[in-house]
């Protein structure tokens, strides 16, 4: 009977339910993922590890991995020769098929990013991008972007161009501008979705205009230009217009001095920057300039000028017996001197702006500011002004008590014999530059 129990007993084990495996000996379902992206490089990953789902089957591991290639090669820097920039950008997937989504856009919205303009278009795995995209392929604002999205099977990639482009007469506009362009790649596959992957190209746009336009010097017949130099490689001259009429169109450097003026008239200004081709590539700011007074003008106060650069001064305070000097011009009153006509307008008398003092000459004493004199004496303070040329504002300064004595410059002004020689000597020069402020 023992052994037919234990017959019975296995029989009805064997026609029942399975044994169950005791609990330390069940298959568990484990699964993690791991996300991870690599900032800068373009690759978006998501990576996974499953456990079997019996216990003698192995484990098996994944990673979701689309990497980017191309984008940094779109950092450009527009000039007016240059406004659009095409680059392949490739997207290469890894061993597990995956979706992705690829959007080009700016990392900030400006007004530069919106004039930028962008396209994207795929060609094949190998191909070359045109310069002059498909037709129907979109254009956009990179300020708002563009969207690529696909699938791609294990190890597959795909190859898209990507295009960036400003109009002329907008860049033109938007000098020394800039904006950081971006990709945001994202990988899925199923229900995982990797994080953003960003990569960023640096654009800008060339200062190809002239910029800066001022006047740094005026007289009555003429009027010295200045402006900044154009970034532009292509910039290899500049023309200067007046009044919209070309006055110098082989400029190589930024100066420019514009001459045989009419006295107390206004002029308006444009430099052009102008490639090889004699295109002009952009224009600077207009500047709209007055010449002065026909010199010297009643009520006028003017600066004394060597042909140094230096300024006649009576230094403060200016009182009697002050030696007239030369310094580095200032605004400073002690530099100011009014001339004042006779009753026949061919005589002066240079007036000092403080004390009401005036130019004293005494032999070989150097100039010197005194009280006006009576008549007896007053040629020691009257001068005549001899233009060098035919309304030129650079005169030889004569004494009408010696007309063979002109004033000469250096540390202080004293009387010499004038120069009568061509070119007459420079310490012997001296120009009248109106006082604006």
């Amino acid at each position: 009977m023992t052994s037919n129990r234990r017959r019975s007993l296995r029989l009805r084990s064997r026609s029942g339910r399975p044994a169950r495996w005791p609990a330390a000996r069940s298959a568990v379902a484990i699964a993690s993922l791991v996300f991870l992206t690599f900032a800068g490089t373009g690759v978006a990953q998501a990576v996974w590890t499953a456990a079997a789902v019996n216990p003698t089957a192995s484990a098996v591991s994944g990673a979701v991995t689309i990497s980017q290639d191309g984008f940094a090669a779109l950092a450009t820097d527009y000039t007016s020769h240059l406004l659009t920039a095409t680059k392949p950008v490739t997207l290469t997937n890894g061993a597990v098929p995956a979706a992705y989504d690829l959007t080009v856009s700016s990392a900030a919205a400006t007004a530069f990013s919106a004039a930028v303009n962008v396209r994207a278009w795929s060609i094949a795995a190998t191909g070359s991008c045109p310069m002059t995209p498909p037709t129907g392929t979109v254009s956009t604002p990179l300020a708002t972007g563009v969207t690529l999205s696909g699938d791609l099977a294990a190890r597959a990639s795909v190859r898209y161009c990507v295009q960036t482009s400003i109009a002329n007469t907008t860049a033109g506009t938007m000098a020394s501008t800039s904006l950081t362009a971006q990709l945001e790649l994202q990988a899925r596959t199923g229900n995982w979705m990797s994080p953003i992957s960003l990569v960023t190209a640096a654009q800008s746009v060339t200062n190809t205009a002239p910029r800066d336009l001022a006047a740094v010097r005026k007289t009555h017949s003429s009027i010295s230009l200045t402006w900044a130099a154009a970034q532009d490689r292509t910039v290899t001259r500049y023309e200067v217009w007046r009044n919209g009429t070309r006055v110098a169109n082989a400029q190589s450097v930024t100066t420019f001095t514009d001459t045989g003026l009419t006295a107390n008239t206004r002029y308006t200004y444009l430099i052009y920057a102008v490639d090889a081709n004699g295109n002009h590539l952009a224009a600077s700011n207009e500047l709209a300039v007055s010449t002065n007074k026909q010199p010297p003008a009643p009520g006028v106060w003017y600066h004394v000028v060597t042909a140094a650069g230096t300024c006649v001064d009576a230094a403060a305070p200016q009182q009697k017996g002050r030696v007239l000097a030369t310094k580095e011009c200032s605004t400073a009153s002690t530099s100011r001197f009014s001339f004042v006509a006779d009753r026949n307008g061919s005589e002066y008398e240079i007036v000092a702006a403080d004390e009401n003092l005036v130019w004293t000459a005494e032999g070989t004493s150097p100039l010197s500011l005194s009280t006006q004199s009576g008549p007896a004496d007053k040629a020691k303070q009257r001068f005549t002004l001899a233009p060098i040329s035919l309304g030129s504002a650079t005169f030889q300064i004569r004494s009408v008590k010696d007309d063979t004595k002109c004033l000469e410059s250096g540390n202080t002004l004293t009387l010499k014999t004038c120069d009568t020689t061509v070119p007459i000597q420079e310490n012997q020069l001296f120009t009248l530059d109106e006082v604006t402020s």
